[in-house]
């Protein structure tokens, strides 16, 4: 059985080597490297490839090909030269307490839900997609048990099999796999193919943290982080919640209250605004002279005020009002009349404004991106009417 002989599967705690260079060739992006031996992982199995140098040289990328393991490097290597290779170990640790914990994770999932892991990516979250619907409290009960297998220092074992072999064992595995078959076990929690890199002990994890999940059709897509990466997430989470308490002059776990509290008294001041607001125009449409079309600019642009106001103008007599409100694109406006068939405009007046809305014979309002002069002009081109504008 010679598979899985690599050097870094021998001895994969091993973060710096010295061996020989047996070929270097040209290529698109600098040289193809390979040595003798290698402590570089070659991107598979979900996990990226080790980041280091070899001889002071960075190493872009590795890649597993027929030849052997190929290293991309921006500079030549002399064949048969003694090279020094070290690896970027806390990339690399990193990157094996996140799969480990990941491992864990899908096991967990499987057993009490019987739910796969139908896909895997280790970016800046170790993403897991699972062929069912997860709810919030199932993840947190798995998060739980999993935490329970890292803090349990549980060993982390491999298993090499045969196809013959294989049958003697229950594992998760989405591929078919021709000869040798390496089971990473966990035991009470997981077995799963898989060619990765892993820690030899549970324990190494440290933690596993669920950072957010999602329904995507009939599966759950769930982000995870553990070890490092999930410490240092943790920590900026804390300094952030430190400030925000701060800010809001609320102990650390009482943050949500104080922010419920801020949103009451935030709706309670819009409120109030509106009130005004309304008020106000309805004052303005009291003085108003008596014009047969009149173009008001409000400060609320609210539909239901706006429509208040128009409302309020022509029952004093005048017969086409409109009501315009700045938002942040644009404008959003009301139009009323007793004299224009505001329907058969409407297409016309919105297309010359850039505008969506809808409405009836009497009544039609939505937003453009014209500006006011613009409103106005288009107004006056597709019905013939100036309007006198209200400031």
């Amino acid at each position: 059985m010679n598979e899985f002989q690599e050097y870094y599967y021998r001895h994969p705690y091993i973060n710096e080597l010295d061996t020989v260079v047996l070929s270097c060739h040209a290529c698109k992006y600098g040289y193809k490297v390979i040595l003798k031996d290698t402590i570089f992982y070659p991107e598979g199995g979900g996990q990226p490839c080790d980041k280091g140098t070899i001889q002071g040289i960075k190493v872009i990328d590795v890649q597993r090909e027929k030849e052997g393991i190929v290293h991309i490097t921006k500079d030549f290597l002399s064949v048969g030269e003694k090279v020094h290779c070290k690896i970027d170990w806390e990339y690399r640790f990193d990157l094996m307490q996140n799969h480990t914990g990941e491992h864990i994770f899908s096991g967990v999932v499987k057993q009490l839900y019987g739910y796969s892991n139908v896909g895997f990516h280790m970016g800046e979250y170790i993403c897991a997609d699972f062929n069912g619907e997860l709810t919030e409290t199932d993840i947190q009960e798995v998060e739980r048990r999993v935490n329970q297998a890292i803090w349990a220092n549980l060993s982390v074992q491999e298993i090499f099999c045969s196809p013959s072999e294989t049958m003697k064992y229950e594992y998760r595995s989405k591929i078919a796999i021709e000869g040798t078959t390496r089971i990473i076990s966990i035991a009470g929690y997981d077995m799963c193919a898989c060619c990765g890199m892993h820690v030899k002990n549970t324990g190494e994890i440290g933690i596993c943290k669920v950072i957010n999940f999602e329904k995507l059709r009939n599966k759950t897509r769930v982000f995870l982080l553990s070890g490092r990466r999930a410490f240092i997430y943790l920590g900026r989470i804390q300094q952030e919640n430190a400030m925000i308490s701060k800010m809001l002059s609320a102990k650390p776990l009482e943050i949500s209250v104080a922010v419920s509290h801020l949103q009451q008294r935030n709706l309670d001041v819009q409120k109030l605004y509106r009130t005004v607001s309304i008020e106000m125009m309805m004052k303005d449409a009291d003085k108003i002279p008596t014009h047969d079309a009149i173009l008001y600019t409000s400060v609320l642009a609210d539909s239901e005020g706006m429509r208040a106001f128009c409302n309020r103008c022509m029952e004093k007599g005048i017969s086409t009002v409109m009501v315009i409100a700045k938002t942040e694109v644009g404008y959003s406006y009301v139009i009323m009349s007793r004299t224009i068939d505001l329907l058969s405009i409407r297409a016309e007046f919105n297309a010359a404004i850039h505008a969506k809305g809808g409405g009836n014979r009497e009544m039609m309002q939505g937003s453009c991106t014209a500006s006011l002069a613009e409103i106005s002009t288009a107004f006056h081109a597709v019905t013939g009417i100036s309007m006198h504008i209200v400031f």
